[in-house]
């Protein structure tokens, strides 16, 4: 199968329909067929090689959701500052926010399969988003600032939006390529890279700009209407989007809907098939089961600290995480355990083939996922505290620590494309560079983005320390002498381990689901994000002792140099998981 950038080694036959296509300038704003057109469709051409015009409207709402939903995330702790939350309870409400996005990923694929369709799904969910985002601007305007309006807001409707957009948006922007053909599947391989650029490019403007403007005003803006201001752009982005998505309605090709949930098929089948007493089915319900609770308490702890045992929460989600990944990864690597019955099978139902197909690519979700978070974690938890005791101040003011997530961004928009269309083509002609490779490459570099900051920290430990105070450093610590742009170098190398990583991530299990389990796929693939959360949460809180409040009394470094042995604990599974994974060719 050829991999993305190998375009010139992929071109179909002239007289293919996709040839006549290209020739004409374009791919179909449908996309490839795959297909029935319909009814009403004409031909629109696009002149970017083997990207379907239709997909340039799939890419503007994940770019906008993306910028609204880190415009929120960038702002919350601050925001709910202002309403009279500790440092501890916002820290804790912006981490069961992430955690509510992935964990309703379930019903948005429950709605795309079998009641909506992705097409309806997204549409929907993305207004139930831009309704969150305007009830998060209203109870930011000064005067009103409505805690209760607020988690209605953000707390509810945006995770619920978020869920129901991520579950599918991407897959739907797959179903727009034929992959019947080499330069096809090149194609769709291609598309993951994109989509996860215009990721980046949304949060680029949040952390780049939006944020800023909401803690401190601007363009005109007074400070206290701030928050007001950016909650209201990320609204009216959101409703923009969704008018672009919508406007191509007629050019999309949309796949039918399932006569029955993915998700309650392969629940009932496995259930079926732990009642006759099969050992590994039990060991994959209980694992399941504990995926759930540790989700639960994660949540429960961070809205209800105050609670009797909120403390132990958070231990008894690392442990539900913990077993639960065990319990799914064991039995998932061979589910040959799950034997066909032919006289069970009816019309609409999913064959066992497929669910043995969705059940074996389990293991590499979790292990390439969880290989790839213990790295990616140490950008998220600890480069912004980092950066925020070096030296900050640049003409006249302080930048914020988060305004180096600018840098990962960055790294991400400006080297997909160089990756696609040079660096890919060169090493694949050099060697066998698909999924294995990519993952490993882009393993290295995160590595080498945390030890980079490691050695930064030893750096900035030994360098004077000055008398001006840090904004964004806990109150009254002094920043040191080093400069923060620094931190500039482990960003952007680990948005160089975001290229070769994620999108790799997201079109291996795209393209190895059976098209019946491909939005199921991405659900789990998001609710997997929601269990790496609680298990990270726990490292973090059991190194705490290590990262005080002033980093010069802790041993940041030695958390980093965990987090890289942990990733490789990781990175060992997934390599053993790959070996035993025969790759498919499924019909689009």
């Amino acid at each position: 199968m050829k991999t993305k950038g190998d375009l010139s080694l992929a071109l179909p036959n002239e007289q293919s329909p996709l040839a006549r296509e290209v020739l004409k300038g374009g791919t179909g704003a449908y996309g490839f067929g795959g297909a029935s057109k319909p009814e009403n469709f004409k031909v629109q051409e696009t002149n970017t090689a083997f990207m379907p015009a239709a997909c340039f409207s799939i890419l503007v709402v994940e770019c906008c959701e993306r910028l609204a939903f880190y415009t929120f995330v960038g702002t919350q702790e601050f925001f709910l500052e202002q309403l009279g939350y500790t440092v501890s309870q916002a820290a804790s409400m912006n981490a069961a926010m992430g955690t509510l996005c992935m964990a309703w990923a379930l019903l948005g694929g429950w709605a795309a399969d079998v009641t909506f369709g992705r097409y309806q799904t997204i549409v929907g969910f993305g207004l139930i988003y831009a309704l969150g985002a305007f009830l998060a601007a209203a109870s930011a305007w000064p005067g009103l600032q409505s805690t209760w309006l607020y988690m209605v807001g953000i707390m509810i409707l945006v995770p619920l939006g978020t869920a129901g957009i991520k579950a599918n948006i991407s897959n739907f922007g797959a179903d727009q390529y034929d992959t019947s053909t080499p330069a096809g599947l090149a194609a769709q391989e291609r598309f993951f890279s994109w989509f996860y650029m215009s990721i980046n490019l949304g949060s680029a403007v949040a952390y780049g700009y939006l944020t800023t403007l909401g803690s401190s005003g601007g363009l005109g803006i007074p400070k206290q209407y701030g928050y007001f201001a950016v909650y209201a752009i990320a609204a009216v982005f959101m409703v923009t989007a969704i008018a672009v998505f919508c406007s191509k309605r007629d050019v999309y090709h949309i796949r039918p809907l399932q006569h029955s949930s993915s998700l309650g098929s392969v629940a009932q089948r496995v259930s079926a098939v732990a009642e006759t007493g099969s050992v590994p089915a039990k060991f994959l319900r209980a694992g399941v089961v504990l995926l759930v609770a540790a989700i639960g308490f994660s949540v429960l702890q961070a809205v209800a600290p105050s609670l009797l045992f909120a403390s132990s929460f958070t231990r008894l989600a690392f442990l539900c995480a913990g077993a639960g990944v065990l319990m799914v990864v064991l039995p998932c690597r061979r589910p040959s355990w799950l034997v066909s019955e032919p006289f069970d099978a009816r019309p609409g139902d999913f064959s066992d083939a497929d669910i043995r197909d969705f059940l074996r690519l389990l293991p590499i979700i979790f292990t390439g996922n969880l290989a790839f978070s213990a790295l990616f974690n140490s950008m998220m938890f600890w480069y912004q505290q980092q950066a925020c005791q070096m030296d900050l101040r640049a003409a006249g003011t302080q930048l914020s620590g988060s305004f180096f997530c600018v840098a990962d961004c960055l790294a991400i928009i400006v080297a997909t494309p160089l990756a696609m269309d040079w660096v890919n083509p060169f090493l694949e002609q050099k060697c066998n560079f698909g999924h294995r490779a990519k993952f490993g490459v882009g393993m290295a570099v995160a590595a080498l983005s945390v030890l980079s900051a490691a050695h930064l920290e030893l750096l900035r430990k030994m360098s004077p320390v000055l008398m001006d105070m840090s904004n964004c450093a806990p109150p009254g610590t002094a920043m040191s002498s080093m400069p923060a742009s620094w931190m500039i170098v482990p960003f952007f190398l680990m948005g160089i381990g975001e290229i070769y990583t994620q999108p790799v991530l997201m079109h291996l299990s795209y393209s190895q689901s059976p098209k019946s389990m491909r939005t199921l796929t991405a659900a789990t693939s998001l609710v997997v994000g929601a269990v790496s959360n609680a298990l990270f949460t726990v490292q973090v809180t059991a190194l705490a002792p290590l990262v005080p409040n002033d980093l010069n009394r802790g041993h940041l470094e030695y958390g980093y140099y965990f987090n890289v042995v942990l990733g490789g604990c990781f990175y060992m599974a997934y390599l053993a998981v790959l070996n035993g994974f025969e790759e498919k060719q499924f019909n689009a």
